[in-house]
């Protein structure tokens, strides 16, 4: 019996989805950062905290969280889908790339925690008031374009060479 061939659409349907996810996101919160920003001239302490705010969240979600941890599993989850998934993990593969489901307890836990830290974290932010919000939503901005790029090159990497820089770390293996 002959192997079959991986059914690649389920990388662009995965990836695609999330990134734009993340995409609707940059353009509402650019809208905010950019309102903020303009909303008059930072005073000395704004500006010293929209430079460490953004510096900070840059690094921490767009290249460690983003880039080193959640992209390349994204895409080897996503791999492994492409190769020999379910037909129904094939249809939720944004939710499966996301390790919401169909991955070990400690890994559910956290990708689930994260999601709910993530909705109260917007939730409090768009309390704040301007010119903070648009600071806070500048670095949020740039850490997920950079994000959203670090999800792209890592599918493109694992699609063109056939395999994940990372375990998918699945629970159904």
């Amino acid at each position: 019996m002959s192997e079959m061939r991986p059914a690649y659409w389920v990388m662009v349907w995965g990836a695609g989805a999330v990134v734009l996810s993340l995409l609707d996101a940059i353009v509402r919160l650019s809208r905010v950062a950019l309102e903020g920003v303009a909303h008059g001239m930072l005073s000395g302490p704004q500006l010293v905290f929209t430079l460490l705010w953004t510096a900070v969240i840059v690094y921490a979600e767009g290249f460690r969280a983003f880039g080193q941890l959640l992209a390349p599993r994204m895409a080897a989850r996503l791999l492994y889908l492409a190769k020999s998934g379910s037909l129904v993990a094939r249809i939720l593969a944004p939710f499966h790339a996301l390790s919401l489901f169909d991955t070990p307890p400690r890994r559910l836990v956290s990708a689930w925690t994260m999601l709910l830290g993530i909705v109260l974290i917007v939730l409090l932010v768009r309390k704040l008031p301007q010119p903070w919000r648009g600071s806070v939503d500048l670095g949020v901005v740039l850490a997920l374009t950079l994000g959203g790029a670090s999800i792209v090159f890592e599918c493109v990497r694992a699609w063109k060479s056939g395999a994940g820089r990372v375990d998918p770390e699945l629970r159904s293996r």
